[in-house]
Parts: C-alpha cells; sequence; structure tokens
C-alpha cells in the first residue's frame, strides 16, 4: 500500500474467512480475501484519498471481524449485493459488490445524507473496477 497504516484486526487464516463466507453466504472477491489475509483492515496514519478521479478520502478500512472491539473499530457488514468495507472522514461508506454483473466493483455512498438503508450498486457512486485498483489508488493528500 502507498501509505503508513495501523493494522485495524487480528490475522485472519483462509479457514475463518471460508467460514465467515459461509455464514453471510456470500462470496468474497478474491483481491479482497486476499487483503484480509495480508490486513484484515487498517486505520491509516494520516489522511489518505484515491487518485481514480473520486474525490473522497478513506478513514479506515473496516476488519472482516475482530475478536476484541475498541470502540474505534467498525467491522464489515453486508447489506443486498455489498459489502461495505471503508469509510471516509463524513460518514460515507464504501461497497464492494460481491454478486451481480458488478462483482468486484468498488462503488461509494453518501451515507449521512442517503435515506437508502440498503443501497444497491446502482444507487452508489462507482470508485473503481476492482478491490486492488482502489487500494492502489490510495495515497497520502497532497
Amino acid at each position: 500500500m502507498n501509505f503508513d497504516f495501523e493494522q485495524a484486526g487480528q490475522s485472519l487464516t483462509v479457514g475463518e474467512i471460508i467460514a465467515y463466507e459461509a455464514g453471510a453466504r456470500i462470496r468474497l472477491p478474491p483481491q479482497y480475501r486476499t487483503f484480509l489475509l495480508q490486513q484484515n483492515g487498517c486505520y491509516p496514519a494520516g489522511m489518505i484519498y484515491s487518485d481514480t478521479g473520486f474525490d473522497a478520502d478513506v478513514s479506515e478500512i473496516y476488519p472482516l471481524f475482530v475478536v476484541k472491539k475498541s470502540p474505534r473499530t467498525t467491522v464489515v457488514s453486508v447489506t443486498g449485493d455489498l459489502i461495505w468495507f471503508a469509510g471516509d472522514s463524513g460518514g460515507g461508506q464504501f461497497g464492494l459488490a460481491w454478486q451481480g454483473p458488478a462483482f468486484g466493483t468498488v462503488f461509494w455512498v453518501d451515507t449521512p445524507h442517503s435515506d437508502l438503508d440498503a443501497p444497491l450498486p446502482s444507487d452508489c457512486t462507482p470508485v473503481a473496477q476492482a478491490f486492488d485498483v482502489f487500494i492502489e489508488s490510495l495515497g497520502p493528500m497532497p
């Protein structure tokens, strides 16, 4: 990754990820699974943003789950077709499509200003066509 960070959750095993997928009845995109095995979420050391042409910061990438939650830790949630895996400083969220034609695409929704409880990809702004493209696009604010 192109920024300094603190890991948010404990290290995960392949077995834990498989068990999560089975329990949640979802299939995580392969690039996201790899990220979870390496990082399991993170807190950037400073303000970071995506250089994909999308103007929003990323304040936290949520861990899949944590054994002991600190008051600051938000964990991944799933609604409809999206895995909510990260948040911005204004309360917006980044989602990753886990099924359908948009599988693996990263989206953003302005959560505090939306009246949708479970936004679909069509309700959100596309940010990157794949998780690894999104992660590699993140860097410190200029």
